[in-house]
């Protein structure tokens, strides 16, 4: 139960109401949310009758080591993200578009995992405590 639920929220947590949920996993969590109790979990699973679906109760999201499988996750997809982010951003300041365009691909990607690799460091001894937002005054 627990890992069809955090595939439910890996796949579905975040969207928003533009966006379209995994109405697969879905299906396959509502199917084994159906069998909660018949596998000791009933606290962990309930049906709403008007919506005919299973959903996972609170309890299931504050279980430890759910919440604590969850949270490792983000931690590491986040770190992940902002290094690819700001080494993207960094790799097209380091880079004219010309010079760009005379790499091979295999050169394009090194150079980018380059500049994704100096954020993965600085974040790995530093954390955030050394980012800053540099104040623009009044640009014309």
């Amino acid at each position: 139960m627990r890992a069809v639920y955090m595939s439910d929220w890996v796949a579905n947590a975040i969207c928003e109401a533009d966006m379209k949920q995994d109405d697969e996993i879905k299906k396959i969590r509502n199917y084994i949310f159906s069998f909660a109790k018949e596998m000791g979990f009933e606290d962990y699973a309930k049906y709403d009758s008007k919506l005919g679906k299973y959903y996972a109760t609170f309890d299931m999201d504050d279980e430890p080591s759910t919440r604590s499988l969850i949270e490792r996750y983000d931690e590491h997809v986040s770190w992940d993200e902002i290094s690819e982010w700001l080494g993207e951003r960094d790799f097209f300041r380091k880079h004219t578009q010309e010079e760009i365009e005379k790499m091979t691909e295999d050169d394009r990607f090194m150079k980018r995992m380059e500049c994704e690799a100096v954020w993965g460091e600085e974040f790995e001894k530093y954390g955030i405590d050394r980012l800053k937002i540099d104040e623009i005054k009044n640009q014309k």
